[in-house]
């Protein structure tokens, strides 16, 4: 161990002496970040009526992070829910809300698992990401069941705009852990593509926590002319890792692999300048295995024990319109079939169909209103009505305020639908969907061009909340919860110098049950995150950064918590080469001992460097 922390120190070293150097880094002009998510149509951040946050490529290139969940944990209200080890789960919760009730998409492909409701984060390559956006808020007006309190976009890199270009990276860090990445796209005329793969494995730093993945991913692009545009998206993912159980009665022969794989095709076609229409065509496979109290591993036993498979299959038709010069519609239609075949809870399907319609209206050249509806039809339990009313308002130039009240819902999972009756458990085919009411007010400014800020309250009412809870010695879902959740979100960016820069966040939220007047488990009441930056002209960068997260509860009647925490880290990166890069980073800084989920205690101090090379 100790000749692995020397290699990585010098690593870091060689970083840190190359420091500023001959090779300059173009950073070019940075555009206005565009999202797509909060309308389904192309806007301006700054000019949409939602509170979105964009995460673009430079920006996760810069951390070095190993999953996606270390990205998107410094933004404002998100919560990871982290069981530690490399592979272990890793979800994301939102303004108080469970996992399930923040959508993930990917390219507007859904990728909740309908077994549980939850999208696994930790599985989804860096490398591919173009840039992440994440809308503060319900979405169910736009994309249905999921989207009660944020919905999370990734998209992912096309092939490029002409020539070829290929990416290799390498890094090493503690635990003996390997990442081994490498991504190639090439145009001709009108055929474009791009192809990645790779390879991770860990020893992990607890027992029975040795984690090993492997990935292949391929978009293809086809433009026959300038107004059409055809995308094929297909990826595999496998992996497989000891399942180490949680710390005060650990499991050191419990394996379980995870499978899954994606087609995604697309059309887009743009006649004009006032018209566009688009077609999604998707499927997402996935298969879990577990195995207990086996020695070996788990690809050799995965057809001995508990096995989960779902299929996902849908489509999407969308047109959006400018009517006027002030008036933009957009319409759709989705239909998503729903198959789950396991060995707890059986064979089980519903589908569901879907119209939306949103409006956009731009009044007196400055109030822009979004407001519209979605109406899902499910084969199981009936249909949910979510319309929605955004504004934003520029008070001044340099001082926006936005408003927003929107409905939202989140349907049944199949686990809580279907689980059989096993003596201690048993699934409800009558739950019915979640429900809530979300009313949201924020301002945005730039003070200065050395100070922008913005602030935002919500509050949040949910009623017939999924609660497994336990009577007469079964345990059983029911709808009998309700929730009222209120929050402030702040966030700050200060440019100290031409080259150094301060972001800061902090989040207040109350989420409370309403009928037991407890706090929800697992919502820290405040949360503090800050980020010290340094670019140099010379490429060279350096960050350090930390998280403070408050107390948490782990039981509904709050009498066991999960101690607050606050962990640091720093990354370094400098191009040796105009095609070479070389990293480091640390994690938790300071050896902190903490933990996300109670009883699951999170890896102490890492180290992780590594090349990139780009030709």
């Amino acid at each position: 161990m100790r000749k692995i922390i020397k290699k990585l120190f010098v690593s870091i070293a060689l970083v840190l002496i190359i420091g500023p150097g001959v090779f300059a880094e173009d950073e070019g002009i940075e555009l206005e970040k565009i999202t797509v998510t909060v309308s389904r149509t192309k806007e301006d951040c700054s000019s949409a009526a939602r509170n979105v946050d964009v995460v673009t490529e430079k920006d996760i290139e810069r951390t070095h992070a190993k999953d996606l969940t270390q990205v998107l944990t410094d933004l404002t209200s998100v919560n990871i829910s982290d069981y530690g080890t490399l592979g272990a789960t890793k979800t994301i919760r939102m303004r108080g809300s469970t996992a399930g009730q923040v959508l993930v998409l990917i390219d507007g492909r859904p990728v909740n698992n309908p077994r549980d409701g939850a999208a696994e984060l930790s599985n989804i390559p860096l490398d591919d990401i173009e840039k992440v956006e994440v809308v503060h808020g319900p979405g169910s007006n736009l994309y249905g069941a999921g989207a009660m309190a944020g919905t999370v976009n990734i998209i992912t890199k096309n092939p490029p705009g002409n020539g070829a270009e290929t990416e290799l990276y390498s890094s090493f860090g503690t635990f003996r852990t390997y990442t081994e990445r490498f991504s190639h796209g090439a145009r001709a005329s009108k055929f474009g593509y791009i192809l990645s793969g790779g390879y991770q494995s860990s020893e992990g730093y607890r027992d029975n926590s040795e984690f090993d993945a492997r990935d292949m991913n391929a978009k293809l692009e086809y433009n026959p002319d300038a107004e059409n545009a055809l995308t094929l998206n297909s990826g595999f993912y496998r992996n497989s890792s000891g399942a180490p159980g949680n710390a005060v009665s650990p499991d050191i022969d419990d394996k379980q692999e995870n499978i899954k794989n994606y087609q995604d095709f697309n059309w887009s076609f743009k006649p004009d300048d006032s018209l566009a229409l688009s077609m999604k065509v998707y499927q997402n496979y996935d298969k879990l295995g577990f195995s207990e109290n086996t020695a070996g591993s788990a690809f050799d036993t995965l057809d001995k024990k508990d096995i989960h498979t779902t299929k996902v299959r849908g489509y999407d038709l969308q047109m959006s319109r400018q009517f006027f010069e002030n008036y933009q519609g957009i319409f759709g239609f989705n239909y998503v079939d729903n198959f789950n075949n396991s060995t707890s809870s059986a064979k089980h399907r519903y589908t569901v169909r879907a119209g939306y319609m949103e409006n956009r209206l731009e009044l007196f050249d400055r109030l822009k209103l979004n407001f519209g509806a979605r109406l899902d039809d499910y084969s199981n339990f009936g249909t949910e009505v979510n319309p929605s009313f955004s504004f934003l308002y520029p008070v001044r130039d340099n001082v926006k305020l936005r408003g927003s009240i929107s409905r939202s819902f989140r349907s049944p999972t199949f686990n809580d639908l279907y689980w059989p009756d096993e003596g201690w458990a048993k699934g409800n085919p009558n739950v019915k969907p979640e429900k809530g009411l979300t009313k949201e007010i924020g301002i945005q400014t730039e003070i200065n061009r050395y100070t922008a800020f913005s602030l935002a309250y919500y509050r949040s009412d949910y009623d017939d909340l999924i609660n497994w809870a336990e009577e007469t010695g079964v345990w059983q879902p029911k709808n009998v919860n309700s929730a009222r959740i209120d929050g402030i979100e702040f966030w700050n960016n200060i440019k100290i110098a031409n080259n150094w820069s301060l972001d800061t966040g902090y989040t207040y939220l109350r989420a409370m049950d309403a009928n037991l007047h407890k706090r929800l488990i697992y919502q820290p009441e405040n949360k503090v995150d800050f980020s010290l930056k340094y670019r140099g002209l010379n490429a060279f960068f350096c960050e350090a950064k930390g998280q403070f997260t408050d107390k948490r509860f782990h039981d509904t009647q709050n009498t066991i918590d999960v101690k607050r925490f606050f962990v640091a880290g720093f990354n370094v990166s400098k191009k040796i080469k105009p095609e070479v890069t070389c990293f480091a980073s640390i994690d938790n800084l300071m050896a902190r001992k903490y933990q996300s989920i109670k009883d699951y205690p999170m890896p102490g101090f890492s180290l992780t460097s590594g090349l990139k090379i780009e030709f």
